[in-house]
């Protein structure tokens, strides 16, 4: 295996039966034994006599014959300018080693260390929900804030856009591969490379699927120092179905992160998810003084 370390972790990546847990595991042993990849002996039994416990992972997995199809696609990544970001990298957030150890970005990708509020919200988001979307993520951007979140329909273009067109930065987090990105329409005008993050926990050929959706939902979080719900269904509709805005709220009180939810009282009809998300313990807000307030906690 060719010891370099965007490389090491693709092709690590690719390897059948190792996982986001078992990547976290190389990436212990690596820093606990103060190693980096390139440092690995070439020679196998030295590598096995030294590391075993590394080795054991490596030999029982990695199989050569896969090399030159692994090879390939991480030449096809280089050649689409997208990165891979992995534990050990200057650019990667330690808190997301649980969560993925692996990302595919496109764009400024120092982004991923800067103080950030995710924005959530319904598809169908009313007409104040997106007059309440643009005056907060404009205030936030005011304060130096980047703003992530998914790349749906409703709050999630418009929490990005109302960050473009403030002159700030804004980070997707996509539920597919990244080779997948198509650029919306809207988004055409504006600086890519400068101003927008692109990134994917999924192999990079990946296709949309509502579990990719819903699996995502962590790690939109867990970019972010804080969580903001602008307007949210309930947890199940009448015919059942998740929101995955209430979903994603609650992964944020499950890792700890304030979470701020706009107060239904500011819209003509309540929406059922933001009672029940500040019931949970989200923060009620007041998006008239919202972005200064959630500034605090940065």
């Amino acid at each position: 295996m060719r010891i370099e370390r965007d490389y090491f972790w693709f092709r690590l990546f690719k390897t059948r039966g190792i996982g986001p847990k078992v990547l976290a595991s190389v990436a212990k042993i690596l820093e606990a034994e103060n190693l980096n990849p390139e440092m690995l002996p070439r020679n196998q039994s030295d590598f096995s006599a030294r590391f075993p416990e590394l080795a054991k992972i490596l030999k029982e997995k990695v199989r050569e014959e896969d090399g030159e199809k692994v090879s390939t696609a991480y030449e096809q990544l280089k050649d689409h300018g997208i990165n891979i970001i992995y534990p050990g990298h200057p650019d990667f957030p330690p808190c997301l080693l649980e969560i993925s150890p692996i990302l595919f970005v496109k764009g400024e990708k120092k982004r991923l260390m800067s103080d950030s509020v995710t924005i959530v919200g319904a598809r169908n988001v009313s007409d104040k929900g997106v007059r309440i979307t643009r005056n907060l993520v404009g205030g936030l951007i005011g304060e130096g804030i980047n703003i992530v979140s998914g790349y749906a329909e409703g709050v999630d273009l418009e929490a990005h856009l109302g960050a473009l067109e403030a002159g700030g930065t804004t980070t997707i987090v996509l539920s597919d591969g990244i080779k997948q990105l198509r650029q919306k329409s809207a988004f055409k005008k504006f600086n890519w490379d400068r101003d927008v993050l692109v990134v994917s926990q999924f192999d990079p050929d990946t296709k949309w699927s509502a579990w990719n959706s819903l699996a995502r939902n962590q790690l939109v979080c867990a970019l972010s120092k804080v969580v903001v719900v602008i307007e949210s269904g309930p947890e199940r509709d009448t015919q059942g179905k998740m929101s995955g805005t209430f979903i994603t709220a609650k992964a944020a009180l499950d890792l700890n992160l304030p979470l701020f939810v706009v107060n239904p009282s500011n819209f003509d009809n309540p929406p059922k998810g933001n009672v029940d998300l500040i019931a949970l313990g989200g923060y009620s807000l007041d998006p008239v003084n919202g972005a200064a307030e959630i500034a605090k906690y940065l």
